[in-house]
């Protein structure tokens, strides 16, 4: 898939941009983008009806928080009905609808977490519906710091599968450029410019943490014996922790459309802006 660029998006008049998921990492720069741009972000509510508007963003799901106060529930019975709600408005109101799903491979297509976003990724076919999926966040990576600054890291595996993380700024105008674009691809995947190892990427977040850091390595085994328990007193955490098994022996690779690297994002993430400004 080329790099969706500047050349990409039309020149409309101001929409009104319905963004689900206003209040999370991406949602919330998805809304700052839109308004950047002149276009009015209309931020939609947990248990309000939805607004009327020219597009819908769903960055809206469970949260990835593998911790306690982030709810319960699994991600099926969060994100598809929220996801299958804003395809009900959309068929309904004519609107165009721009869904955030996650990358993956084949293998990793039965894991909850994966199949909740490919439920309403299907369910999208009768609209003017587009899907964007991303391979992880570097927001993930910048939590593993807060830790790596206790002095260590826990990871699964041999640290040998690859992914190519993108930053959640980079997605954003990514998201955006679809949402206020001409007619294009229905299907996006997108990810960073760099493919790493996740030895290397827990390497890199050690290496910014600014001390010594000893990163220890579960076996995958453990880790699905863990994750089946987890799920019987923890859903949401129990499914989560089954994709991460997955991804710790399956490469997750896709095509570069961020620019901004890994390494300057963890020694400054609030500094680091979008891919217009980075290449």
């Amino acid at each position: 898939m080329p790099r969706i660029d500047d050349g990409a998006v039309a020149h409309r008049s101001a929409m009104d941009v319905l963004v689900l998921g206003a209040r999370g990492t991406l949602g919330r720069l998805v809304h700052e983008q839109v308004a950047a741009r002149g276009h009015r972000a209309i931020a939609g509510r947990r248990g309000e009806p939805l607004a009327r508007a020219d597009v819908i963003v769903n960055c809206a799901g469970a949260s990835v928080a593998m911790a306690l106060g982030h709810g319960w529930r699994g991600y099926r019975a969060v994100d598809v009905p929220i996801g299958l709600a804003a395809v009900e408005h959309a068929r309904a109101t004519g609107a165009r609808l721009v869904y955030v799903a996650a990358h993956h491979t084949p293998a990793l297509r039965r894991c909850a977490y994966i199949d909740a976003h490919e439920r309403v990724a299907e369910a999208m076919a009768s609209v003017d519906g587009y899907v964007v999926r991303a391979t992880g966040f570097f927001a993930v990576f910048a939590q593993l710091l807060e830790l790596a600054r206790h002095g260590w890291l826990a990871d699964i595996g041999d640290g040998r599968a690859r992914t190519n993380p993108i930053s959640e700024r980079d997605l954003a105008e990514i998201v955006v450029d679809v949402a206020l674009g001409a007619a294009g691809p229905r299907e996006i995947a997108a990810g960073g410019p760099e493919v790493l190892a996740r030895r290397e990427l827990f390497e890199l977040v050690a290496s910014a943490a600014g001390r010594p850091v000893r990163i220890v390595r579960a076996p995958v085994w453990l880790a699905r014996g863990g994750s089946a328990l987890l799920s019987l007193v923890h859903p949401r955490i129990g499914q989560f922790a089954r994709f991460a098994a997955a991804l710790a022996t399956n490469d997750s690779i896709a095509p570069a459309l961020g620019t901004t690297r890994l390494a300057d994002y963890l020694v400054s993430p609030l500094q680091v802006v979008g891919r217009r400004t980075t290449g």
